[in-house]
């Protein structure tokens, strides 16, 4: 039996915390998350490098990318976030800012109480999604 999400209180972003040069999508997290003991792929969808947006869990199912928000909140993951030597860094391209635009203000019009985040504003030891979200929500004028 599934259980469902029954609230959304938060709309998280991620990174996959890769390369710029390393263009992984949907599949390839999935099988990382697996690899962790998932039961699948723990983001809602993934923006690839190239803008193109891949579904990952069904969104009405809680996801698995921010221990104790999962119940509540739908996530997306940037693919990118880190330089060549590991190190945090906002390298997304303009197609996945556009992408990542469309489907925040997409997911903001079905869940308007939701508040929009970084992954590292719900946990403090963590960079991601390598972009400060509240800065870019002001930027692109989302409330």
């Amino acid at each position: 039996m599934t259980i469902e999400r029954t609230k959304t209180n938060y709309i998280v972003i991620h990174c996959s915390a890769t390369p710029p040069d390393m263009d992984i999508g949907k599949d390839e997290i999935d099988r990382w998350h697996k690899e962790r003991g998932f039961r699948e792929i723990g983001y809602h969808a993934v923006i690839r490098r190239n803008g193109g947006v891949e579904r990952g869990r069904w969104e009405r199912i809680p996801g698995a990318h921010v221990k104790g928000y999962n119940s509540r909140s739908i996530a997306v993951c940037m693919v990118g976030g880190i330089d060549e030597h590991g190190q945090p860094e906002d390298n997304f391209t303009a197609a996945q800012w556009s992408a990542l635009l469309d489907l925040i203000s997409y997911w903001h019009g079905n869940y308007p109480k939701a508040k929009i985040v970084g992954h590292r504003e719900l946990d403090s030891g963590k960079a991601c999604p390598s972009f400060d979200v509240q800065e870019w929500k002001k930027r692109v004028n989302i409330t």
